[in-house]
């Protein structure tokens, strides 16, 4: 698929010109060329603009680079699927949740925040920009990552007083499209009380690649954490938030200062109970999984969040030998189809999920 545009600025349309989707997509194989940037300087954003997808000048003191002072989200634009394309030809997919989040992320880190009308805005503008790169397949995206970070050059320990924000896309494959294999981590933790592990700062995934030498020496795919007191408690995979079901029982650990609100994660929330399922939202003893998945019990383990949507696993194991494979994951690819037919448009999405580009409203959202 080439991209041709005669109603773009000319340095944006020539950005585009020839580009062709990679076959396969993989993730982040072909970074779309054009992105959205703004300065906050003196108290105040910018309006985000397009621009091409250029190396940005940082100064060698810039405070991110040795302070962390950095978030972002993950999130996507999806083709239309629909019987109603006039509705759009691609969907975001509850973008102001993701922006309240952002937000919050900001808060955390001593970051201005930034409107969500401006922050969905961004994306919208991005998304229609490059509509020819939203993939056509079912569980394809484009891929968005917002990001903001503490662009002032001083090598002071305080907040930044400058910062770039930037919306960058890449068109994605489906993840995790076979189910997955999960190594109980049980030394290092993922966060900590009153720590970050409840927004998505950048620090909280660079804290994870030490620990994930034994994914690769074993042949797992994702760690799954405890919690860092006891280490005894599910808390999440390192970029999933997790679920157990249990007969006809959801469980997942309730939200706190080491547990990401997951978008992902309250829509299941919100859609179990279509399938017969009891929602709990509890603390889960790691003992306890692994004693059900034992004694044969009918149990399932998946994974969810913006990249995977819905990531069954197949098995568990740990540095301990355990080796704990799991039965057929029915619910979970059952919650996956009804998440993806909702996010293509292809049935319909509870009220505010989903979103037409082109036809966001002027104002924020409940």
């Amino acid at each position: 698929m080439t991209l041709t545009s005669s109603s773009l600025p000319s340095e944006i349309a020539d950005r585009l010109r020839g580009v062709e989707l990679p076959e396969p997509l993989g993730f982040g194989r072909l970074m779309a060329p054009v992105m959205s940037l703004a300065y906050y300087r003196d108290g105040a954003w910018e309006t985000p603009r397009l621009t091409g997808l250029d190396p940005l000048q940082l100064a060698p003191h810039t405070q991110a680079l040795h302070y962390g002072q950095a978030i972002f989200e993950g999130m996507k634009a999806y083709r239309n699927l629909g019987d109603s394309p006039a509705d759009g030809p691609s969907l975001l997919f509850r973008p102001y949740e993701h922006a309240r989040r952002f937000n919050r992320s900001a808060a955390r880190l001593g970051m201005p925040e930034l409107d969500e009308q401006v922050f969905v805005r961004a994306l919208e503008e991005l998304v229609a920009v490059l509509e020819p790169l939203v993939p056509g397949q079912q569980g394809q995206s484009l891929y968005l990552r917002p990001t903001m970070f503490g662009a002032t050059a001083d090598l002071s320990v305080v907040p930044s007083t400058e910062f770039c924000f930037l919306v960058l896309a890449t068109p994605s494959d489906a993840f995790f499209t076979a189910p997955i294999s999960a190594w109980i981590e049980r030394h290092y933790s993922r966060a900590g009380a009153g720590g970050t592990g409840c927004v998505k700062a950048a620090g909280n995934y660079a804290a994870s690649f030490a620990a994930a030498a034994p994914l690769r020496e074993n042949g797992f795919q994702q760690l799954l954490w405890l919690d860092a007191v006891e280490h005894t408690y599910l808390e999440e995979f390192t970029a999933m938030n997790v679920f157990v079901r249990r007969g006809e029982t959801l469980l997942t650990p309730p939200l706190s200062d080491t547990i990401l609100a997951g978008i992902t994660r309250d829509s299941l929330l919100r859609l179990g109970p279509s399938f017969g399922l009891r929602m709990e939202e509890r603390q889960i003893d790691v003992h306890e999984l692994t004693d059900a998945i034992q004694a044969g019990e009918d149990v399932e383990v998946f994974g969810c969040g913006t990249g995977a949507v819905v990531a069954p696993v197949e098995l568990i194991g740990d540095e301990t030998g355990l080796r704990l494979p799991l039965p057929a994951q029915s619910t979970a690819l059952e919650l996956r189809k009804r998440l993806l037919d909702i996010q293509h448009g292809i049935t319909p999405a509870p009220e505010g999920w989903q979103w037409p580009v082109g036809a966001l409203p002027d104002g924020p959202q409940a």
